[in-house]
């Protein structure tokens, strides 16, 4: 019988057997070598382990205690290799193999929000255009009930806040690949923001001065 490891991850401990150990351990080094020296690249880090450790205890519900080789190889497959994308940095991981873990979770969107983020949560989650759900929601409101129904899944869908949520919120795999580029985008979006309300300052700046 192996020998049985304890890791922690995230912030949570995970017992290990022996040779799923050292496998493991050689990856989270890639992984945060990988990562160590880019922007972000700690934000990121957490977001990936955040997810490994979903994945375990996904694993471990009602099933045993330990973690295998097996269940090492599927986490990595599922998440996939840094060496890999170091060569191919175009790759998306679409393998229909690893596609097939992908879930999709209602969350509130709370990026997109007008209010609390239910009509975007919806739209995301059904794929159908937000605005639709909205003037649902405003049609509905003549019956007197849309606030009500309104609150009721806004008290009881929870808000998209991680990468990860985000990413199953769109149905997307949640791995390396799809964690990195989300950080990515969403980094250039609070950018073109901050450079949007700059410019805007600017232009007030030279109104008020002639």
């Amino acid at each position: 019988m192996n020998k049985v490891m304890n890791i922690n991850i995230g912030g949570s401990v995970f017992h290990v057997d022996e040779e799923a150990y050292e496998k493991l351990k050689s990856y989270l080094k890639q992984i945060n070598r990988h990562f160590k020296n880019t922007q972000g690249g700690e934000e990121i880090i957490i977001d990936i382990e955040a997810r490994i450790v979903e994945l375990f205890q996904q694993k471990l519900v009602g099933k045993k205690e330990v973690i295998t080789m097996e269940d090492v190889s599927e986490v990595i497959a599922i998440m996939g290799n840094p060496s890999e994308f170091e060569e191919d940095t175009t790759s998306d991981y679409n393998d229909p193999d690893i596609s097939q873990v992908s879930r999709k979770r209602l969350f509130r969107d709370i990026d997109t929000r007008m209010i609390g983020g239910v009509c975007s949560g919806l739209g995301a989650y059904f794929r159908i255009d937000t605005v639709w759900f909205r003037i649902g929601f405003v049609v509905a409101t003549l019956s007197g009930l849309s606030i009500l129904v309104y609150l009721i899944l806004w008290a009881i869908i929870p808000p998209a806040r991680t990468i990860s949520e985000k990413l199953e919120m769109q149905g997307d795999p949640v791995n390396i690949t799809n964690i990195e580029k989300s950080f990515r985008e969403e980094m250039n979006g609070i950018k073109d923001k901050l450079d949007d309300l700059a410019h805007q300052a600017k232009n007030k700046f030279r109104k008020k001065n002639y």
